[in-house]
């Protein structure tokens, strides 16, 4: 057994680093007392050995200050992650400075941990429009335009969240300098909104609450497939103010089918977004003709002389359906609101 003679002097030292600094301590410990620390194949549950009488309190108090640890996010730290682009990042620990630089993130990483840790938004995260964390806004958090090294260098971050999209030149410059980076690349569908989701809770340490998130979307899509099962489903066709449609590939197309609805543009070998114009509209004849676009091109697209001729604007079945545009496991409220459109006596009771 290692044995290791301790002044009191040096035992009372190490009480009060515990104190105040309970993960250096514990390395103090290991140092000191050569101890062992095994990690079980149990996330979190971490068994500590000390082959050192001499510690005694020391001792003692280090198991303590391990199951505390332990009970905390720090559970499966260190870790290495990899990012969307194959980047492999390793994190010592939960980080407590975090910088996004990304409207999807914003609300996702508000949504899942504690806004003090959060350190960087973007001012989207500001419009009700397109925030669902506006009440979690701080008032230490930097509103970001876009990816700004010197704004990410000044906010001392632990990590950055980035996408594919921002500033190459930028974002050399930052891995240049050492700033760890997460690059995210997945925007297109639900299935994506929903993968991030447990992404940033892998980044935070907040895994449960990521896994309790994604559980409560599907568990409400499952509960809308339950009550439009059997059902006829409408030929749907999405039109947006760019003059575009959307087929497999994209979130409206995810909506459409989860809501229990028929993606006409699929039918017509559309993939993706693509630009329409009215002649392949009417040639479609949609049974419902929606756009996330706002009531007010609603109103223009009920009013179109044109697409009055279809059944859609016979039937006055041309409506927005809100929360198809952000990138988020809100999505779910789309779904919900578009089911109800088009299947109303599924949940008139």
């Amino acid at each position: 057994m290692y044995g290791v003679a301790l002044t009191v002097w040096q035992q009372v030292i190490w009480l009060l680093q515990a104190v105040a600094r309970p993960q250096a301590a514990l390395r103090a410990g290991w140092a000191l007392g050569r101890m062992k620390v095994l990690r079980h194949a149990v996330p979190g549950l971490t068994t500590v050995r000390m082959f050192v009488p001499a510690l005694g309190m020391a001792a003692a108090l280090t198991l303590v200050l391990s199951g505390a640890l332990g009970a905390t996010a720090a559970e499966g730290f260190p870790r290495t992650l990899v990012d969307e682009l194959g980047q492999a990042i390793v994190l010592e620990q939960p980080p407590q400075r975090i910088f996004s630089v990304g409207l999807a993130m914003d609300n996702i990483l508000l949504s899942i941990t504690d806004p003090a840790r959060v350190v960087a938004v973007t001012r989207f995260a500001l419009d009700p429009a397109s925030s669902y964390v506006i009440d979690r806004i701080q008032d230490h958090m930097i509103i970001v335009d876009q990816l700004n090294a010197e704004q990410v260098l000044a906010a001392h971050p632990d990590i950055v969240l980035i996408t594919e999209w921002n500033n190459p030149d930028v974002v050399r410059q930052l891995r240049d300098l050492g700033v760890t980076l997460y690059t995210f690349t997945g925007f297109d569908t639900v299935e994506d909104a929903l993968d991030m989701v447990l992404r940033i809770g892998e980044i935070t340490g907040d895994e449960e609450r990521a896994a309790a998130i994604v559980a409560e979307f599907r568990q409400r899509a499952a509960a809308v497939a339950e009550r439009v099962a059997g059902r006829e489903r409408p030929r749907v066709l999405v039109l947006d103010n760019w003059g575009g449609t959307t087929g497999p590939g994209l979130s409206a197309h995810d909506i459409i089918e989860l809501a229990g609805g028929i993606n006409l543009a699929a039918e017509y070998g559309i993939h993706g977004w693509q630009p329409i114009d009215r002649e392949a509209v009417v040639e479609m004849n949609p049974d419902v003709i929606i756009t996330y676009s706002g009531e007010a091109f609603a109103e223009e697209l009920r009013r179109d002389p044109v697409l009055q001729a279809v059944k859609a604007g016979r039937t006055g079945q041309i409506f927005h359906v809100n929360h198809m545009e952000i990138h988020t496991h809100h999505y779910i409220l789309a779904i919900e609101e578009l089911a109800r459109r088009l299947h109303p006596e599924a949940f008139s009771q």
